[in-house]
This record gives structure tokens, sequence and C-alpha cells, in this order.
């Protein structure tokens, strides 16, 4: 069967292809998270640690994240070798079929038009290609929930029930990318099935209620397909799995529901439980001065405080402002454009969906207490459909002689070509300043759209909407591009912002970086910021005679927090024990277990976090001090310690 090849289609390709090359870029160079690496390497290499969503090579202790995610990149690194590229290609192609899938949801209910505008704005912005060059699990759990919203009005247009199923589906497959965050989509598409779906069979309240039960019950379906690894790993006797990082008591519950739910909104350190012993006052000290901005050990858009204007301004706007005043403005006017529309309009339910989409994660990014600036992916798809969608409601009905829609187009252009001038102007004045110039020019050349309504022969007036779809397109894309551009020229990665005053992690300012020199207490770090194919080759093989020793006296090195025992496992240590989880403080192993281990002799070494970090106290720590030795080539600027347990027993 042959497709024709039409305008669209070919728009649609330009698009899909321009996002594959900017997440695609440099793509060698890409930032890591080392902690999800080395579970990646791990997972790659026994199909027991895969299953298991072991995070080192013995399995003895989980990753503290659901799998999902990370089985993809574990099998394509099966497929082409350990390496920072095989990592990120999964993500470059799940981006990218995000944005065709976002295509074909808002084509469903607003026309091509407004399906090129959504996937175009997806495909520009800066969040969603910062998250994508990484080894994250936001681009898999995206492309899930919008796979969801596109099945959700499948069903809302062609009253399918199968499709609404399919969209449960999808929402369970993202839980095991992003866990409870995947369940935040869920009320919303019932609400959009309920409001707007065909009834089947009679109509009126019995038909209503139909829908709602059908709504209940893939929210139900959803909850429990999102369920069923979680049982599996729970059901395997404790002796047979990994211990389950993030929980106190060994529970993949606690780690999802508790670890990465509840304590995101509470105010502890680290987001994490408690130590296993009180921290020194000291500690405590360097601990919340590492937090606060200036220590320049974050992010600067990780510390930012929650509260209503999080997301409008600071840190965070580069990330998620581009086009947000005309999604509201956007959803405003389909809204009162489809006020007339009897129930089951598609039009509606699509907004109604897109508009809760916004709203719920925007109010949860709002709350919590610690949130990373690429958890902001998530609103683009709502942004791109709601503003696309608004835009040519507006634009036609400009086109058809509305002076109140001329001038609220040209408002909403001008508006957010100030704001996004507004965004820029501390980095690039120049631009910032032609913005602001054409947001004026859009706001004049929309007040005179509303004279084509009044004397509508005149032909020269025709074409004011059009002018000021041309211009407003120019100012909007302007700022995006900047930001685009200033993250692509940088080699910035998932834990940078666009134009941060501080640069990126790969290309820090020369203060930056001398800010993270003087940072004390750093233990566990685990981002690497910038490889290319021959660093990456090197990184990997420099332990080699480390391994081939260990291996040969069967020894083992005992490392304090998975976040620190993540560079020797990237590494290909296999003799490598985590202790306490990613944080240092999950009870496993236990101090016993530990004691065992050096009086069998199989600890060679031992990596202990030094007086001046949270975990410095911990009992394992104490026991591992009391039976080993210090070493004395540990640097004197670290924030660790190393200590020397014996040869160990030989085969």
């Amino acid at each position: 069967m042959r497709v024709a090849v039409t305008v669209p289609r070919i728009l649609l390709v330009v698009i899909a292809a321009a996002a594959a090359a900017g997440y695609a870029w440099s793509l060698e160079t890409a930032g890591l998270e080392t902690f999800y690496a080395a579970g990646v390497r791990s997972m790659a290499g026994s199909w027991h640690a895969f299953f298991y969503d072991a995070f080192d090579p013995r399995a003895t202790i989980t990753l503290d994240k659901l799998p999902g995610a990370f089985w993809i990149q574990a099998l394509s690194v099966r497929c082409f070798g350990y390496s920072a590229w095989a990592m990120v290609l999964p993500q470059v192609v799940e981006s990218t079929l995000t944005v065709l899938v976002l295509y074909r949801a808002v084509r469903r209910t607003a026309g091509t038009a407004a399906a090129l505008t959504a996937s175009a704005i997806l495909a520009a912005s800066p969040v969603t290609i910062a998250a994508t060059r990484g080894n994250l699990a936001e681009p898999l759990y995206l492309l899930c929930i919008v796979l969801a919203a596109d099945a959700t009005l499948r069903a809302v247009t062609t009253g399918r029930t199968r499709s609404w199923y399919a969209a449960t589906g999808w929402v369970a497959l993202g839980f095991q990318a992003k866990m409870t965050e995947a369940w935040l989509v869920l009320p919303i598409l019932g609400l959009a099935l309920i409001m707007a779906a065909p009834a089947p069979g009679p109509t009126g309240t019995g038909g209503r209620w139909r829908i709602a039960l059908r709504a209940a019950l893939g929210v139900l379906l959803a909850a429990a397909l999102s369920l069923v690894w979680m049982l599996c790993f729970t059901l395997t006797p404790a002796a047979d799995r990994p211990y389950a990082d993030g929980s106190k008591g060994n529970s993949i519950f606690q780690q999802v529901f508790d670890y990465n739910g509840t304590l995101r909104f509470v105010s502890t350190p680290e987001n994490s439980f408690k130590p296993l012993a009180p921290p020194s006052p000291q500690a405590e000290d360097i601990a919340i001065d590492n937090l606060q901005a200036s220590a320049d050990l974050y992010p600067t858009s990780e510390v930012t405080k929650a509260g209503w204007n999080r997301l409008l301004s600071g840190a965070l706007a580069p990330d998620c402002d581009w086009f947000l005043l005309l999604a509201v403005g956007g959803a405003a006017a389909t809204f009162v454009s489809r006020r007339r529309a009897g129930r089951g309009d598609p039009a509606r339910a699509a907004t109604v969906l897109w508009s809760g989409w916004l709203l719920a994660y925007g109010a949860a990014f709002s709350s919590a207490h610690f949130i990373q600036g690429y958890y902001l992916i998530t609103l683009i798809p709502a942004i791109a459909a709601l503003a696309g969608s608004g835009v040519w409601v507006l634009w036609r009905a400009a086109r058809a002689g509305s002076r109140r829609a001329g001038l609220t187009l040209g408002l909403l252009v001008g508006g957010q070509a100030a704001w996004s001038a507004w965004i820029l102007h501390g980095t690039y004045a120049f631009l910032s300043s032609l913005m602001l110039v054409a947001a004026v020019i859009a706001v004049l050349v929309a007040a005179l759209a509303g004279l084509s309504a009044v004397n509508a022969r005149r032909r020269s007036l025709r074409r004011v909407p059009a002018v000021v779809s041309v211009i407003g397109a120019m100012a909007l894309v302007t700022g995006p591009l900047a930001a685009i551009t200033w993250l692509e020229v940088r080699a910035g990665g998932p834990f940078d912002a666009a134009l941060s005053t501080g640069g990126t992690l790969a290309q820090p300012t020369l203060a930056e970086l001398a800010a993270r020199y003087q940072v004390e207490g750093a233990y566990g770090g685990s981002i690497h910021p910038q490889y290319t194919s021959g660093q990456w080759a090197k990184f990997t093989s420099d332990n080699t005679a480390e391994q081939v020793r260990q291996s040969d006296h069967n020894t083992e090195i005992l490392v304090f927090s998975s976040a620190e025992a993540a560079g020797y496992i990237v590494y290909g240590d296999s003799d490598v024990v985590p202790v306490g989880g990613f944080t240092g403080n999950a009870p496993y192993p236990s101090v016993d277990q530990v004691q065992q281990l050096i009086v069998a002799g199989k600890v060679s070494l031992a990596v202990l976090p030094d007086a001046d970090v949270l975990t410095a106290n911990d009992p394992r720590v104490q026991a591992v001090e009391q039976q080993c030795t210090e070493f004395d080539g540990t640097p004197p600027s670290a924030a660790y310690v190393i200590y020397t347990c014996g040869t160990g027993s030989s085969n």
C-alpha cells in the first residue's frame, strides 16, 4: 500500500528529523548519571540482575528506581556494547517517537495545522533536548503517557472500549519508568473520557454511568498492571533476589510509594531516610551548606523553593515557560469556541485532558520539596497541544473576521514574546530587545486586525492575521532556539538548565569550577559530565589490573553508598559490595554481615566517608574502622577514607 506524500507529512518528517538531530547531537559526549550507568552494566551482564533491577553485578541490591527504562538501556548495551552512546540512544529514539505520537494525538481533535504546531513546540523545547541527552527514565515515561493520551482521544472520537483499555496499559508501562508520577495522569484521562466519549447504547444518564464505570475499571486495570513486576519481586524469597534500595525493610513497595513518593514532598536531608546513626553537627552544617545554590554542588534548578511561582521565574523558567502563556490562552480560547458544543465534543474533551495534565503536573512540581529541572519535560506535551490548538482556533476566527479573536491572538503572541525576552535578558540582551520590539509590533498589528471585521472589503486588511502569525512565530521561536543553541554548544545534558549563569556540568564557567573544588563533604557524587569515545574506553579499562588482582585473590571492595560504588562498577569491577544503597542509609548489608566479610578475609579494601559526611557515624563504618587499617595514601582533600583489610584468601 502506497502512502501519499503530502505537505503535512513532509513537514512532520522535517520536524521529527530536526528533533532527532538535536537529541543525538554529539551523542557520544553525553553526560551520564553514573549510578544508573552502573546498574545498566550489571543488568546487561546477567539476566538475573536484569529482571531484578540489580545495581551491582552480584545482584545484592537494586537501583532505587523501577527498572523499565533501564531494561531498554541494558538491551541496547547487549546489542552495541557498553558505551555512553549505547545507553543514550534509546532515549533519542523514544523522544523522537513522542514527537510523532503527539502529532497524531492533537490531529485527532484539532486538525493537521495544530498538530504540526504542537509537535514543533515539543521538538523545540530546550528541556526536551536536555532530558533526552542522558541515561534517565524521562523520555520512555513521556512516550508512554503521550501514547496513553493518544489512545484516550481515540476512544473519545471512536467510542472504542479497547482504545481506553490500551490507554491504561500505556500508563502501566509508564509506571515502570517513573512510578506514581505516571498515575497522576490517570484521573485526567478518565475525566476526558467521561465528559466527551459517545455513550454506547441508549443516551442519557444510563449511558453516562456506563462510561463512568468503564473509566473506573480502566483506572483499576492500570493500577493492577502497574504492580505486576513489584508483586513478582516481593513474592521472590529475599535470599534469591537483591535487597530493595530506598527501603528500611527490603520492601519494593516502600521504595516506590515512600522513598520515591511521599518523601518527595517532605523536607528531609537528601529526600531520604534518616541515617542509621545521628550525624555530627559539623557534617549536618556542611550538608545544609551544600544544599544551597551558592555551594554549587547541585545545579541551581535542583534547589529552587516550593511555591506557586516556582516554575514561572528563576532557574526553571528557561525549561518550561517559552510557550506557557500561549498554552493558557489557547486553552481558554478553545473552551470559549466550543462552549455551545454538545456532550461528546472531541475538541472540548482534548482541552480538558491537556489542561488537566498541565495543572496536575504543574501543581505537583510546584509543591515538591526537591525536583530536578529535567522533570519538567512532562509539562511540554500539554503546553504544546494547548498552544498549537488554541493558536489555530484564534487564527481561523480572525481570518473569518472576528475582531476579538485577532486582538486576542496578537496579545497572546506579544505577551509570550515579552515573557521570552525577559527570560533571555540576562544571556542574550540583543535578542531580548528584538523580541520586545516584535512583541509590540504583534500587538499593534493585531489591533489592526479588528478593522478587517469592520470593513471586510478592504483586501489589504484581510492578510493582517497572517502577518501577525509570521511576526509572532519569529518572535516565539527565537527564545527556545537560542536556549537550544546554548545547550548544544556547551554539551548540556539533563542536569543542566538552559542559560545558567554557571554554565553546564561539561563546560562550567571558571567561577563555577572554582566553587566546585571548594565544596566540602561531597561524598557519593555520581554524575559524569562528558565523555568522548576515547575517554570512555580509557575510563572503563583503567581499572583492569585491580580487577585481575581481586579476582585472583577472591577479594572484594566494600564501598559505602551505591552512589560512590557506581564508578567502580562502571570501570568493570565485579567484586564491589555496595553498602547502604544510593544514600548510604539503607540497612543492607547489616553490621554483622560486614563484620563477617572482614573476618572471613573476603575484603581487601574499604572506601568510607570521612568525618564531614552525614553517614560517617554509621555503625558499619565504625566496624570497618575497628577491624581494618587506614591507608596512608588517601588524598588529604578527599571526602573519603580508604582502609585495607588484608589480602584475602586465595582460590
